[in-house]
């Protein structure tokens, strides 16, 4: 009889335990990217000296690619809208980025640079930018990787810009994986029809600008990385030559 109860007492914690970490997973943003198109930062605040005189230079570019953290974070790929994946066609595929730590972070979530292009009185602006890259990994060996064109942004002196993400909360992405070889951030050098993974990596950076007189100066650090889990797709058509 005392056995039985202590069976009962411990399916009861068990069962308690599970129902409160399914209370706190909860989803506290969603981003539908598939109908954004491209979105560089476009400099549009630039205003060069009128003594350039048409000799406007790109200025100094400057990436640090420091070794990148993933905490407290996860990246996941949910699903896709199709298993196939023809040469010039797409895939729709559905993420969530989990917070599996003890700490809230923040993430960017603009999609219009304008936003967040606040030059101060010497011309300098920071911000954060996430990208997404999809990585097609053939059996064999050989991989292409396909650059999203759409990127986040966020500033601190935005509030919206930036989607905080406590322990136990979520967001989700859908996003659109093209595999038009002729575009650009495409590489479609590796790819070859017949079995395939696909996975997506999310990686955020640092940037500051800086108009000068007649150029922009630019800086970017990596602050963190993750790619997410992988998932069974076909490529349908000829290997490209």
């Amino acid at each position: 009889m005392g056995h039985t109860a202590c069976v009962r007492i411990t399916f009861l914690l068990v069962a308690t335990s599970l129902v409160a970490l399914s209370v706190a997973a909860q989803e506290v943003g969603y981003k539908d990217l598939t109908q954004v198109g491209a979105n560089p930062l476009k400099h549009t605040k630039f205003i060069p000296d009128t003594s350039c005189n048409g000799g406007i230079g790109p200025g100094l570019g400057v990436g640090i690619g420091c070794p990148p953290a993933t905490y407290p974070f996860k990246l996941s790929l949910l699903s896709m809208d199709t298993s196939e994946l023809p040469l010039g066609g797409e895939v729709i595929v559905l993420l969530r980025l989990s917070n599996e730590g003890r700490h809230t972070a923040s993430v960017p979530w603009l999609t219009d640079p304008d936003e967040i292009e606040m030059p101060d009185e010497n011309g300098t602006f920071k911000f954060s930018v996430a990208d997404l890259r999809a990585n097609i990994l053939q059996e064999g060996g050989g991989t292409a990787y396909i650059n999203l064109p759409v990127h986040l942004y966020g500033a601190n002196e935005v509030p919206a810009g930036i989607q905080e993400i406590h322990p136990g909360e979520y967001v989700e992405l859908k996003v659109k994986v093209g595999l038009d070889c002729k575009a650009e951030g495409v590489d479609c050098r590796s790819v070859k029809a017949g079995p395939a993974r696909l996975s997506l990596t999310w990686s955020e950076w640092d940037a500051r600008e800086t108009y000068e007189k007649c150029s922009i100066q630019s800086m970017r650090s990596r602050t963190r990385e993750l790619t997410s889990d992988l998932a069974v797709i076909n490529v349908i058509g000829r290997a490209l030559q």
